[in-house]
């Protein structure tokens, strides 16, 4: 036997051996394990563009991604770049990632990628060539290629990165003639999907089967629009969440929303509302000394001023304590971290995410 049979046989032990050992995450679920600074990469089509969703200060910013990262941000810092291109096929995907280097660029670096693509390949075909089964039949083939092409692509720029794949859903109720018609083509892209999940270790995120029977409640049918609603995005990122952490807490953007408290991962009510001034959270006094019970043993500030004294400690506030109603209000975080609390800001939700010392 030849050197080089000798080392190709090595080589392909070797290589059975590492695809038996659990594949490692950067994104495991355990937030303790997480990077500090995590970034989420979610691609696709128009459902990855939040499509389907009412537009808010001209952005669709309660689509599934925008949720997905919301769950993120209330448990450490991350950034998105949601990178949805609407009305794509997976063939033009392919042909749009050889030609999108910054999208490459993102891609390496993620924590996280979220990736919704093959529904525009039934509607498209069916549009074409309306009825025409060997056409259908084709295109699916086609798919099935490009689907394990696109994770495979996704694994050689990224080996780390947790990845989930959406299911393609059928938008139309069991009742209605038009969802018999899709089941079988929406089943094969389906099978594509798991088949390649499983192949590069990639979650299927089960949309169909979250859909189904609820078509009318998830689906933007009263608009005549085939993409999910406000309330069908929201599952999604649900489902997703759950994966990931175990829980999901609803934030939804809303015009004219007041601030939300959570307090480790659970929202807090006050005795009185938080206020929302110059870019910040203020609280009074008395919500402070509600929310320690016990551990604010001494705070001492003054209206219009930027420092405080917390239990001795002289701080810089980044705004001026306010006056409202005879109370002086005070920037919440920095007096909360003061005490020894982790803080992180949801800007869109208007939401500030507290996890104190006893439950990290």
């Amino acid at each position: 036997m030849n050197r080089n049979m000798i080392l190709r046989r090595f080589l392909l032990v070797l290589w059975s051996l590492l695809a038996l050992l659990p594949a490692h995450h950067a994104l495991a679920g355990d937030l303790a394990s997480w990077p500090r600074q995590v970034s989420y990469v979610a691609i696709g089509d128009s459902i990855t563009a939040g499509w389907g969703t009412p537009a808010i200060g001209g952005a669709r910013v309660n689509g599934y991604v925008s949720h997905l990262h919301r769950q993120m941000q209330v448990r450490g810092q991350a950034t998105l770049h949601n990178l949805g291109v609407a009305g794509l096929t997976s063939s033009q995907f392919l042909f749009l990632l050889e030609h999108w280097p910054e999208a490459s660029q993102l891609l390496q670096k993620a924590d996280l990628i979220t990736l919704s693509i093959g529904g525009n390949d039934i509607i498209w075909t069916d549009h074409q060539k309306p009825g025409d089964v060997m056409a259908m039949h084709e295109a699916l083939t086609k798919y099935k290629t490009n689907i394990l092409t696109i994770l495979a692509h996704f694994r050689q720029l990224n080996v780390d990165a947790r990845l989930f794949v959406l299911e393609v859903y059928n938008p139309f109720a069991v009742k209605d003639p038009r969802h018999k018609q899709l089941s079988e083509w929406i089943t094969w892209v389906n099978e594509s999907i798991r088949e390649a999940a499983k192949a590069y270790d990639a979650d299927v995120v089960p949309v169909a089967t979250l859909f189904l029977s609820h078509e009318q409640e998830y689906v933007n049918l009263a608009n005549n629009d085939i993409h999910p609603n406000a309330s069908g995005h929201k599952v999604i990122a649900e489902a997703i969440s759950h994966t990931l952490f175990g829980s999901f807490v609803p934030l939804t953007v809303e015009q004219n929303k007041k601030p939300n408290l959570l307090w480790n991962g659970e929202p807090r009510p006050l005795s009185s509302d938080l206020i929302f001034e110059n870019q910040t959270i203020y609280a009074s006094l008395p919500q402070i000394q509600e929310l320690h019970q016990g551990g604010l043993k001494r705070l001492r500030s003054r209206v219009g001023s930027f420092l405080a004294l917390v239990n001795g400690k002289r701080i810089i506030l980044p705004s001026p304590v306010l006056l409202k109603d005879g109370s002086p209000y005070l920037p919440l975080r920095p007096v909360i971290e003061t005490l020894g609390a982790r803080v992180f800001w949801v800007p869109d939700s208007l939401t500030i995410s507290v996890f104190t010392k006893e439950k990290p």
